[in-house]
């Protein structure tokens, strides 16, 4: 027994079949072009891929000599001082 698509299909003379399979084909090559167009932009975009090798992060040069300067070494800048301790009155 033949389904109403079969039915319908036999009526398409070679022509017409033949432009309906090329759509198709179309279709299907269009697809894979775009899925493949958007996989390799993805992979090319992706923030946690390391794209180059890794560089070593140094202080710049004026900071480290501001550093090393005797100045610090003589109390310029010092450390805070701690606060006094607590102490409790004398009765």
């Amino acid at each position: 027994m033949a389904s109403a698509i079969s039915s319908r299909r036999a009526l398409l003379d070679g022509a017409t079949r033949s432009r309906v399979a090329d759509a198709k084909r179309l279709l299907v090559v269009c697809g894979v072009a775009v899925f493949g167009a958007a996989f390799v932009a993805t992979k090319a975009s992706h923030p946690s891929h390391a794209k180059h090798g890794l560089t070593r992060l140094d202080a710049p040069s004026g900071f480290v000599r501001q550093l090393q300067d005797d100045s610090l070494r003589g109390g310029v800048v010092a450390a805070p001082q701690a606060p006094p301790q607590a102490e409790t009155a004398v009765s």
